[in-house]
């Protein structure tokens, strides 16, 4: 599905109007459309369909569907939200129907009215806003969308529910929580985003006659990553090859406090496919983990007194780096002075992919034009906390609307991000957002970032760019924990689980 935004599609279709469409067109296209979407998923005839029509051109979306449900059978009444339309073309449609047989009201005038309606309604639909709602809803459009709420039917939302932001996903407490959502001609980001499922629900797309050519020159910056995606960029393994054809994955990890953010990392790189994965961390790490990584080769490093890496190690990584094909570093590191200089001379010097995560970010965080400094591409893994240190946007911004900060992080200091989340997004360094479609709410356990950094970088290693092995790695992370959660639940599913059902994955997938 192409993914455009509300500013996209806005241009889209002034090329149809250039291509001999007029707007009155492609409203009377969209209205018909979305009827007969809503008479594919509900018997329409005799039943009750009310209207809730806002005063811009979605409430002449509105108007439209409203007659041609009418003509199918349907008892239709319009809701005016905001009064009287606004545009031309919605206008039109307005008059169009007020010849009918539907009721028309204006919300608020008569509300014992519009409680005998709703009370009798089979079928609402939210017509209000569309693509045009950008913040927080106020106090009379709460209300009119709690109302809505509180109707005991299915709600169809007409392109984005109101109350969601089309280009974030962000969506109002109180936002229009639909059954099905139709979208106009291409897919909206909050159509695509997992996270606004709850508020789009069953999202169908409807083609309302823009010629293809109208879309020429309008580049999507949204990817949906799917099975599809991901195996077109895994190919199968060819018959005549050796380990050296997978890549050397080098990892520093771990500290003393934080052994396992080593193991898992290193285990989830090996079981992604990386022909070496080297293991650099403390002796003790590298004792303690060598029982849970045979296949590993260990090099253990100079600590501190407190048993983090030290910085006179460097050299030593930095050898090793050299005949690396992707380097990860910060899983379980700790937060020491030497764990940041280590993590500062990583970025200036390695040449090949450098993913960072955990204490990576915390380092870089510190001194963040140290990035403005990097060699070669570089990966960051922040969840919100983390983001929020490295662009001091504040956590409540964050919450509402990651993608745009993260957008400009990535484009200023030309690196790929994975914003972590309950729904987790990669941006590339050009602002390219990549969508993921797995993952479920077991994965919010402690080992399961150091899972995914693992992945990201046996990934990286087998030459597989930094955006698409981020993107292709936040999906096959999650794809492994839907088959762990499946397999113990939720609530029982460990990190370890997520590393165990990888191979199934690839199997499944014939890889």
């Amino acid at each position: 599905m192409r993914i455009v935004t509300a500013e996209q599609m806005k241009a889209i279709e002034q090329n149809a109007v250039s291509c001999g469409l007029s707007m009155e067109r492609l409203m009377e296209n969209a209205g018909s459309a979305a009827a007969m979407a809503i008479r594919r998923e509900y018997e329409v005839d005799g039943r009750y369909v009310t209207i809730f029509c806002g005063r811009g051109n979605n409430g002449g979306d509105g108007f439209v569907a409203a007659r041609r449900l009418c003509q199918a059978g349907a008892n239709v009444a319009v809701v005016l939200t905001d009064g009287a339309p606004r545009t031309e073309q919605a206008k039109s449609m307005y008059e169009m129907i007020r010849m009918m047989d539907i009721a028309i009201s204006e919300y608020g005038v008569d509300p014992h009215y519009l409680a005998e309606r709703l009370a009798e309604t089979d079928i609402l639909i939210d017509a209000i806003y569309g693509t045009g709602f950008h913040g927080e809803l106020d106090d009379r459009h709460r209300d009119i969308c709690r109302l809505m709420n509180g109707v005991d039917v299915d709600t169809v939302a007409l392109d984005i529910p109101s109350g969601v932001t089309s280009d974030t996903g962000f969506a109002d407490s109180f936002a229009v929580r639909a059954a099905m959502t139709v979208v106009f001609d291409s897919g909206k980001p909050a159509s695509a985003f997992p996270a606004s499922e709850e508020y789009c629900g069953k999202v169908v797309l409807a083609d309302i006659g823009i010629p293809e050519e109208a879309h020429e020159g309008i580049h999507s910056e949204f990817t949906m990553v799917d099975q599809e995606y991901v195996f077109s960029h895994l190919q199968k393994r060819r018959r005549r090859t050796h380990k050296g054809d997978y890549g050397k994955l080098l990892n520093v990890a771990g500290s003393q406090n934080y052994m396992g953010a080593a193991i898992l990392s290193s285990l989830a790189g090996m079981r992604t496919g990386a022909g070496y994965v080297t293991l650099a961390s403390s002796g003790e790490v590298c004792r303690t983990a060598l029982p849970e990584l045979l296949e590993c080769v260990m090099l253990p490093l100079k600590t501190t007194d407190s048993g983090a890496l030290s910085y006179e190690s460097i050299p030593e990584i930095l050898s090793v780096v050299q005949k690396s094909s992707a380097v990860l570093a910060g899983n379980g590191m700790g937060d020491s002075e030497d764990a940041q200089s280590i993590i500062f001379d990583l970025v200036r010097k390695t040449k090949c992919p450098l993913i960072l995560d955990a204490d990576g970010i915390n380092a870089v965080s510190r001194n963040i034009d140290i990035l403005k400094q990097a060699c070669g591409p570089v990966v960051l893994t922040p969840h919100l906390m983390e983001l929020s240190r490295l662009t001091g946007a504040p956590l409540e911004q964050l919450r509402r609307d990651a993608l745009t900060v993260g957008r400009a992080f990535a484009r200023e200091y030309q690196v790929t991000l994975v914003l972590k989340d309950a729904y987790t997004n990669t941006v590339s360094a050009d602002g390219q957002v990549l969508i993921n479609t797995t993952g479920n709410a077991g994965l919010a356990k402690a080992g399961s970032g150091d899972v995914l950094a693992g992945i990201i970088g046996a990934l990286a290693a087998q030459g597989i760019s930094p955006e698409i092995a981020a993107a292709s790695g936040v999906w096959l992370h999650g794809a492994a924990g839907d088959m762990a959660a499946r397999n113990y639940s939720q609530y029982g599913m460990l990190a370890r689980d997520v590393i165990q059902a990888l191979p199934q994955v690839f199997l499944e997938n014939n890889r």
